[in-house]
């Protein structure tokens, strides 16, 4: 709706200097300001709303008296506010910009303007859609609104002023432990461990003063917070029918700041301080490493911790956005992918939106749990982490997601890339691919890749810091799904159908070693086969093979070139439903995790004891790749057309 940004932002200084107004009027007599024109100082007795001016005694009765002010809403005594400011913001945003003598009175939707009697006679005479603004909107919205705003920045103040006092008492903690490195290194590390304290004190500032500065910027929206409800509460009480409608529409974008900047302090991460990569004593050139570290604990998103209300406000306000020509935007059709149709999406630089709590201390190793994977509990859902980059144009699809030595790496079919994370899931560098990535698999610093629309394979190179291509050679066949088998390649291929279908097809397995073909196997009388969409190396001499709604294990003969038998296979019954399986991943112990895109679950199977073939993850959006982290006793999964992964954690 067309508003004046002067008037508005004159409002808005009006109400900044309020505190002033008060204090001072507070000690001042207060005159009438009727009497001032005839430079007559006569103490106010009274206060019209509507003309929202003090007024003597005499001024009162001559009020009453005069027929055009006799309607006049009059304060006296104790009931004179202090602070006027409310009263003649509401006067002012009340007032038609074009004819300052008239107040508005209609709303003209076909302009989105708010107009008064003579701009609607002289300029929307002819518009159909104009409102008489005499009808009073309901204000509960707006003050429960303020409400919850103000509940919100109370604690964000306190939770900011406790972080604030944290970083101080464990700043004191972390020189103790690194005065004791000191003392046990002596002088050949006196100097190292000086340079660790400075580095210290240096982190430890910049994460307070940042801390301050956010808790002065609640200080300054708890303020503005206040002095809008009290405009509120005042409009309610003292307006108009149609002051109530039109200061409501006036001071929607000002409520509407406060949110987004209360939103925008909500979203920032704090980090903390911690002691890490302690040497061992053998002279190195560094006793330890400082960083500022993320606690895992608390990495949930912060869209979990907010109202129903402001949750759907977030859903469509934290996405960044870009200008970017409409006619280029397409949906993404999964039954369709050779069309090439993917839902574009504007991306801006991207802040991983997890809040974590700060904790200074030397990390101890973690108590891993005794229990087998089996036997364990899937937890809570640790966080998500957001996978888009600043290059990004469409919404992510993670399809395959590897854990290598040097990172978290991620196929994203939605943007055709290759991405490494660290295994905190920072950005450390990202990869174009000539397609749109359907399967990946590694082998050591080697990845290689197969496209959902192009007959070919690409073996690219990853170290800590890059990822760069090394050879492509083509297919006859389309590539499905690929492994690393007896250090060769394995690679499913389809002869008719695309990826993405379910329908049965006549499939073709090579085992290559570069171009050359070393081993191919076709069985066109193995039904389950014929299902195939994925194919995963399970042990030396067997795979995993995911068909659409069972998985089966199956022994591979590279003599005779086929496979003779099932070794075991998996086939869920009841509620435990299995639909268009996808990427197979296995733990230590030999359980296999599968992803149920079309049933949106993920299953633990047993290789051994198919009394413990359970459904661990339920309700996750069409999941299509699963990693686990044996390490840190976690699962990471990866969905269609979701811009995070989702990570998970054994109890």
């Amino acid at each position: 709706m067309e508003t004046s940004i002067a008037v508005n932002l004159q409002c808005q200084e009006q109400l900044t200097k309020c505190n002033d107004i008060v204090c001072t009027k507070k000690k001042e007599p207060i005159f009438c300001e009727a009497c001032q024109y005839d430079e007559s100082f006569e103490e106010a007795t009274g206060f019209c709303v509507t003309c929202a001016e003090y007024l003597c005694q005499t001024c009162c009765r001559d009020h009453k008296r005069n027929k055009v002010t006799r309607t006049h809403s009059l304060l006296k005594n104790d009931d004179i506010p202090v602070d006027i400011t409310p009263f003649t913001t509401i006067k002012q945003l009340s007032t038609c910009e074009i004819h300052p003598d008239n107040d508005i009175a209609y709303e003209c939707e076909d302009h989105e303007a708010l107009v008064c009697v003579f701009c609607l006679t002289d300029s929307h005479r002819k518009c159909e859609n104009v409102h008489d603004l005499g009808v009073v909107d309901s204000a509960d919205s707006s003050v429960d609104m303020m409400a919850a705003l103000q509940e919100r920045i109370q604690a964000l103040q306190s939770q900011r002023e406790e972080q604030r006092k944290t970083i101080e008492i464990e700043q004191q903690k972390v020189k103790t432990n690194i005065h004791s490195l000191v003392t046990k290194w002596k002088d050949h590390i006196i100097g190292l461990g000086n340079d660790l304290e400075i580095k210290l004190s240096e982190m430890s500032l910049s994460e307070t003063t940042q801390l301050i500065e956010h808790i002065d910027c609640c200080q300054e929206i708890q303020t503005e917070i206040k002095r809008n409800k009290s405009l509120v509460d005042t409009l309610m009480k003292y307006g108009t029918k149609r002051q109530i409608s039109v200061v409501l529409r006036q001071t929607n974008h000002a409520r509407a700041n406060l949110k987004e900047k209360l939103q925008t302090l909500e979203r920032q991460r704090q980090q903390s301080t911690v002691l890490m990569n302690v040497k061992e004593f053998d002279l190195p050139t560094t006793i330890a490493e400082l960083s500022l570290e993320e606690e895992g604990k608390d990495e949930f998103d912060i869209m979990e911790h907010t109202s129903d209300e402001v949750l759907v406000t977030l859903d469509s306000e934290n996405r960044p956005r870009e200008k970017i020509n409409e006619s280029l935007q397409t949906s993404f059709t999964a039954s369709n992918p050779d069309a090439n149709q993917r839902s574009l999406r504007p991306v801006t630089k991207i802040e991983k939106s997890i809040q974590t709590v700060s904790h200074v201390a030397i990390p101890d190793a973690k108590k891993r749990s005794s229990k087998r994977f089996s036997e364990r509990q899937i937890g809570q859902k640790i966080t998500r982490f957001i996978v888009t980059t600043e290059t990004d144009l469409y919404t992510c699809s993670i399809f395959a997601v590897y854990l290598t030595e040097y990172g978290v790496l991620v196929a994203d079919y939605g943007n055709s890339k290759l991405k490494l994370f660290s295994r905190k899931f920072d950005l450390i560098c990202e990869h174009s691919l000539p397609g749109q990535p359907v399967d990946m698999c590694c082998d050591g610093e080697n990845c290689y890749v197969c496209y959902s629309d192009l007959k070919k394979m690409t073996k690219l190179c990853i170290n800590k810091t890059s990822i760069w291509r090394c050879y492509e050679y083509c297919t006859k066949y389309q590539p499905l799904s690929l492994t690393v088998f007896d250090s060769r390649l394995m690679i499913l291929f389809a002869c008719n159908e695309n990826f993405d279908n379910t329908e049965a097809d006549d499939v073709h397995i090579e085992i290559r070693k570069g171009n050359s073909i070393n081993v191919s196997i076709y069985e066109p009388y193995q039904n389950d086969v014929k299902e195939a969409k994925r194919i995963f190396r399970f042990d030396a001499s067997s795979i995993v093979v995911s068909e659409n709604t069972s998985v089966s294990c199956y022994e591979v003969d590279t003599k005779t070139q086929e496979l003779p038998n099932r070794k075991w296979f998996y086939k869920p019954f009841k509620q435990n439903v299995l639909k268009k399986a996808k990427v197979v991943a296995k733990d230590s112990e030999g359980n296999i995790y599968i992803c149920g895109e079309d049933s949106n679950n993920v299953h633990q199977v047993s290789s051994t004891n198919n009394r413990c073939d359970r459904v661990i993850v339920q309700n996750i959006n069409c999941p299509v790749c699963v990693a686990l982290d044996d390490q840190k006793d976690r699962l990471i999964i990866g969905c269609r057309d979701d811009d995070y992964l989702h990570v998970y954690s054994f109890k």
